[in-house]
């Protein structure tokens, strides 16, 4: 448990982060940071990371969010096991682990559900100021805005909201959106930062295709709330719904996760649809009264877990080599990467310059993270939610087909290739697994406490690769 309180930031963005708001004075870190900014999350972390470790701040405001969802949880239903949801919310995967490593949703959601309790609470000022520093956290978060006033369509018994109070919050919240562009445009504007970022997403949202974008949400929302979440949820939507200004309001519900859910990013995915986890809960409460007990014992196993995962320390360890040298690694990884060298990111760097360093006589040496990233690619202790869908190709393939690959130690080494003849065979796959019961699902999965998703594997055959490496171009290789 220590590692899991004192432990180190082990999510992407974190490190840039720490490096920006401890050299850096209070004012300067609003406009710093790769786009898009986050200026009151590192005004905020600037702040508490001079009291507390990094991921005692995400449990800190963790634990002001489930305070916030204990409230509204209580406002909504007033009476009975009111508490049930507060520990549907608080186990949902996605929501303990923000919750415990420190990212920007670990505080926008804290600000997210201020915005909903003041919203039931009709408290205008305090709505448009909570609502203000959510999106100043993460601009992002103006996509979650709309969530918020679907709460009295879906508990209509439970909620007595009138119309006109509605249309009076939603205008609120246009004029705190149309602040906080002003408000970014202005830290733009006097640092003198371009906005070349924006379209550099929006390109990379629409470059997807729609298979893509579907199975990134389908994904995003099973690895965050469980396999069989969605299931159950629509056989209580089908049971229960009765009109028709519920049946829309979660029909923009899930137009907003889908929405949010279909980006593919190299980290943990799943945060940005992190505030579905709020209705979901108080839903699930709403359908099944009691019943949703059951939910928390299905939900239990995969976060405990994670629990025993996350406790186990870092996964990122400096790769033990000769100083002064050249290792490759994946770009995916450069937060986390460490060496006394010279160092190519693979799809980041001129990687043609190996030739000349193994010419000079440089050594030149690969992780094993690089031999298979962006697939089977850590994401703070667990894969990335998508690392599992190809097996046997990745963007280091094509360097087992010009170097001869030996070991060193836990890594490996190119070099320049002496033969005559070119194996047939170089680049071909070699994918290792685990024959046993339990090894049919990798340990590190963020579902492998889920039931569901190991019904779904005995039932499919299905078995998880441990890994894989390539045949170089002598036709030989090595188990990593």
């Amino acid at each position: 448990m220590y590692n899991l309180i004192f432990g180190p930031a082990l999510f992407y963005d974190i490190p840039e982060y720490l490096q920006i708001v401890t050299s850096h004075s209070f004012w300067q870190v609003f406009s710093l940071g790769h786009f898009p900014i986050h200026p009151f999350f590192l005004g905020i972390l600037w702040i508490f990371i001079k009291i507390f470790p990094v991921n005692v701040i995400a449990m800190f405001f963790g634990a002001l969010s489930i305070v916030i969802f204990y409230k509204i949880s209580k406002l909504i239903f007033r009476k009975g096991f009111f508490w049930l949801p507060i520990v549907v919310f608080a186990i949902f995967p996605a929501v303990w682990l923000i919750n415990t490593n420190l990212m920007v949703e670990s505080v926008a959601l804290t600000f997210y559900l201020l915005s909903v309790y003041l919203f039931l609470r009709e408290k205008t000022v305090g709505f448009f100021m909570a609502l203000f520093f959510m999106v100043g956290v993460h601009l992002e978060s103006i996509f979650w805005i709309p969530a918020i006033f679907l709460f009295p369509y879906i508990f209509t018994k439970e909620i007595k909201f009138e119309k006109n109070s509605i249309f009076r919050y939603i205008k609120i919240s246009f004029c705190v959106v149309l602040a906080s562009v002003i408000f970014y445009s202005l830290i733009y504007l006097f640092s003198g930062r371009a906005i070349s970022g924006t379209t550099e997403q929006l390109s990379a949202y629409f470059s997807s295709g729609i298979l893509r974008m579907t199975r990134n949400v389908w994904l995003s929302f099973i690895r965050d709330f469980g396999s069989l979440t969605p299931f159950i949820f629509v056989i209580l939507l089908v049971k229960n719904i009765k009109s028709k200004a519920s049946l829309a309001a979660w029909a923009i519900f899930f137009g907003l996760v889908c929405l949010i859910g279909a980006n593919w990013q190299g980290d943990f995915m799943g945060r940005r649809i992190i505030f579905a986890a709020v209705l979901l809960a108080l839903a699930f409460y709403k359908y099944l009264g009691k019943k949703a007990f059951f939910v928390i014992l299905y939900l239990l196993p995969i976060v405990i877990a994670n629990i025993i995962l996350y406790s186990t320390g870092s996964p990122f360890i400096t790769p033990n080599l000769p100083k002064g040298q050249v290792l490759i690694e994946t770009h995916y990884l450069t937060p986390f990467t460490k060496y006394d060298g010279t160092i190519l990111w693979i799809d980041g760097s001129d990687l043609e310059k190996i030739d000349d360093y193994l010419i000079s006589g440089k050594r030149v040496f690969m992780t094993k993270q690089a031999v298979t990233a962006p697939y089977m690619l850590l994401v703070g202790n667990n894969y990335h939610i998508t690392s599992l869908g190809k097996v046997g190709d990745s963007e280091s393939r094509f360097l087992f087909k010009k170097y001869a690959v030996d070991a060193y130690r836990d890594n490996l080494e190119l070099k320049l290739f002496k033969g005559s003849q070119v194996s047939g065979q170089a680049g071909e796959p070699i994918v290792s697994y685990n024959q046993s019961f339990w090894g049919r699902l990798v340990r590190r999965r963020i579902d492998y406490g889920d039931v569901g998703t190991w019904i779904w594997a005995i039932i499919t055959s299905h078995r998880d690769p441990t890994g894989w490496t390539y045949k170089d171009m002598r036709g030989i290789w090595l188990q990593i």
